[in-house]
């Protein structure tokens, strides 16, 4: 049963933060959330790809830990306090995306769409601009914890850098869409944790921000 959980766990992660929230949406609005498509910028495009490949790569760690010789696969021995410690992260990262979801209600959105979106400062998002990406890397940090491996470790790096690359966009989409309320919000809370990565120049032209 044990060998069950890990890609369960994922699976879970997967269909509650990304496939439940699509289909609420769409339901709920008559709209499409899963914008990557519509976006002119190449950048936004391949990112997009890369997302996709990566969490379908996901499950299937998650099925091959579950099934393949840890030792084929590279994962590292650790004492089990650091699985235990992997789980709880993992349990938190998903919380924090399930809460923020709801927060952010209709204006949940996976890429950036040109239609407009209601500025959502409240809940979570009264701590840090975004609190759903901070979710994300915190379940998964917390996976890679439970079956730590060279390919799991870069994998969440370069996950990492490409929701950096990301957020940047989104934030320059946000300031062209809100303009000052934008910049007004973003000079107050951080990026991704309370007060760190707040906008340090109140621009209302998404090319003359700067970010701290």
């Amino acid at each position: 049963m044990r060998e069950f959980i890990y890609p369960a766990s994922i699976v879970f992660f997967m269909a509650a933060a990304l496939v439940w929230p699509t289909v609420r949406i769409w339901r709920r609005e008559g709209v499409w959330p899963v914008v990557f498509h519509r976006e002119g910028a190449p950048v936004q495009r391949v990112l997009g790809a890369l997302l996709s490949v990566f969490f379908v790569g996901l499950i299937a760690w998650g099925f091959m830990v579950a099934f393949l010789d840890p030792a084929s696969l590279g994962i590292i021995s650790l004492p089990p306090a650091a699985a235990t410690v992997g789980w709880t992260i993992m349990a938190v990262g998903t919380a924090l995306v399930l809460l923020a979801q709801t927060h952010m209600g209709s204006a949940w959105r996976i890429g950036i769409d040109d239609r407009p979106t209601e500025l959502v400062t409240s809940g979570l998002f009264g701590l840090c601009r975004n609190p759903i990406f901070t979710g994300m890397l915190t379940a998964l940090a917390g996976a890679v914890l439970v079956a730590p491996s060279p390919w799991s470790l870069v994998s969440f790096l370069l996950v990492t850098a490409g929701i950096g690359v990301q957020v940047r966009y989104e934030e320059r989409h946000l300031l062209a869409m809100h303009d000052r309320a934008y910049a007004d919000y973003a000079s107050r809370v951080g990026r991704f944790v309370p007060f760190i990565g707040r906008l340090d120049r109140l621009e209302s032209s998404p090319r003359g921000c700067a970010c701290a």
